[in-house]
């Protein structure tokens, strides 16, 4: 076994409102505010995760968080029946250039590539099944620093809570009375392969919500 195969990788996962990067600064209108308001993001798991790659197994199986983020939701109404809201989720790797690649702490040696950002791939799920892409393995396919992918899309027609169907809800609710519906899963997994330069790198992916019209 070559001594320098090793992997150090940090993953931060960062909760912002609508003042995050990527969120537009919607003037709330029918959606109680996640700033000001009673709307709420809740996380029940650590923002931090450690993906390291110590052995030939981790490098060729990779390495699967299942559970890792927990994300709770709270969507108040100001006006019954009209606030809608969308949720999505963007890779950071702080303004590295290559805006493609994670941004490298530390490396270790001249051989090898810096990981790019589709080397995380990225599951999300519920009870309900009202995620986009539910259940499946995504990773951020632009390969570029900002890119997205969404849980619950825009545009689309205000879906209430409570029917538990698959349908993408969008409406007022909380997982305190729909838990199943206003409660979101996220996995993570990485399988780096031995092409990579050893070292220490990090990205932040941060959780969007938005009131929509």
């Amino acid at each position: 076994m070559k001594k320098a195969i090793f992997i150090l990788v940090f993953l931060t996962i960062a909760f912002q409102g609508s003042y995050a990067q990527l969120c537009n600064n919607v003037t709330t209108a029918n959606c109680s505010d996640a700033i000001a308001g009673t709307s709420r993001f809740y996380l029940s798991t650590p923002g931090n995760i450690d993906f390291t790659f110590s052995d030939m197994q981790k490098y060729i199986s990779g390495i699967t968080y299942s559970g890792s983020t927990q994300l709770r939701l709270k969507i108040d109404e100001i006006v019954p029946g009209a606030c809608k809201w969308k949720l999505m989720m963007y890779i950071d790797n702080n303004n590295h250039l290559p805006a493609n690649e994670w941004e490298p702490l530390v490396t270790y040696g001249s051989s090898g590539n810096v990981p790019e950002l589709d080397l995380i791939q990225v599951k999300v799920y519920n009870g309900c099944g009202t995620p986009f892409n539910n259940g499946v393995y995504q990773i951020f396919a632009g390969n570029t620093q900002y890119d997205i992918l969404e849980i619950i899309r825009d545009p689309q027609p205000l879906h209430p809570a409570g029917s538990c169907d698959g349908t993408e809800i969008n409406g007022a609710g909380s997982y305190l009375t729909d838990y199943n519906e206003f409660n979101f899963t996220i996995d993570y997994r990485i399988i780096p392969g031995f092409q990579h330069k050893p070292g220490i790198y990090q990205i932040t992916i941060h959780f969007c919500l938005e009131e929509v019209p």
